[in-house]
């Protein structure tokens, strides 16, 4: 019996080695795929701080941003990733300074994007250099980002007023799923502040996403418009799935990100139990395929 033990103990070691070894091989893989493609967006952009790379168009060239657009942080936040595996200080110092030169984001209260902007940059920066401005730089854009919270709605604005999909209606007070990757900047304030504001910002954004974005079987919204004299829902609606009826496959994964993060910052099991079963949802849907990488929208029309 005691032979029959060891052999099992055994094998669950090398099952668990095996795939390990397979995770190390997979991330070894994508960082060598990627270092040539971030080497060559590096001598594209230069020293032009103006131009953020946003995503390759059809024909093959360089799509670039500005820098008040949401995804102006995941440039030097990517580049900072490339540093955490590879030490090599030519990513080190590129991050560095892309990560400087989104310095007035800390102000922009445009939209609710700062989160994504300035966590993306800065919050990686943090880790590998305690630079004490880098943290001010986080507190000031955590409050930048409040101002947009509304006690009465309970939910910080993602856009200002603007025409709905194909100008159906106007948005008073929208609030997109999107809105949950931005908590991580409150929570993190509050707790190098020491002052609660943020945090119950945070958690009352989550619950108010919690109560009417999501549908009975965890499948998400995109856009909750609310009305902001009185907190009341107006519109469920969508600006980037197919429907307003359809599950965005890219919110549904924020959201998912978003309740597991309140749920680290909180231990609030709601939040857990939210994020569990939008997961469950997205991974046991019929139609993601066996790679397990969703359609733009689950419910799209003419997908396989």
């Amino acid at each position: 019996m005691n032979k029959i033990k060891l052999v099992l103990a055994l094998l669950v070691v090398i099952s668990f080695t095996a795939l390990k070894t397979k995770d190390e091989d997979f991330v070894k893989r994508s960082f060598d795929a990627a270092a040539p493609l971030y080497t060559s967006l590096l001598n594209l952009t230069g020293d032009n701080f103006k131009n953020y790379p946003h995503s390759i168009l059809p024909n093959g060239d360089v799509k670039y941003y500005q820098i008040d657009e949401w995804t102006g942080g995941f440039w030097p936040g990517s580049l900072w990733y490339m540093y955490e595996y590879t030490k090599d200080e030519k990513w080190k110092l590129a991050a560095q300074k892309w990560t400087n030169s989104l310095e007035s984001n800390q102000f922009n209260d445009k939209h609710h994007d700062i989160g994504f902007m300035m966590y993306c940059s800065y919050g990686n920066a943090l880790r590998f250099d305690n630079n004490p401005k880098y943290q001010q730089i986080l507190v000031q854009s955590a409050k930048t980002l409040t101002k947009r919270y509304s006690p009465i709605v309970g939910s910080i604005q993602s856009w200002n007023q603007r025409k709905s999909k194909g100008d159906i209606n106007t948005w008073e007070y929208p609030v997109i799923m999107d809105n949950m990757m931005n908590l991580e900047l409150l929570f993190y304030a509050s707790k190098v502040t020491k002052d609660d504001t943020y945090k119950n910002i945070a958690i009352k954004h989550a619950e108010q996403t919690m109560k009417n974005h999501l549908r009975a079987d965890y499948s998400s919204y995109h856009v909750i418009n609310y009305d902001p004299k009185t907190g009341k829902v107006l519109h469920k609606q969508t600006l980037q799935g197919f429907s307003d009826g359809s599950t965005w496959a890219r919110g549904q994964a924020w959201g998912i990100y978003g309740f597991t993060t309140s749920y680290r910052e909180t231990k609030d099991k709601r939040f857990l139990n939210t994020a569990v079963k939008m997961a469950d949802f997205f991974l046991d849907h019929s139609n993601l395929p066996s790679d397990g990488i969703p359609y733009w929208d689950f419910n799209a029309a003419g997908i396989p």
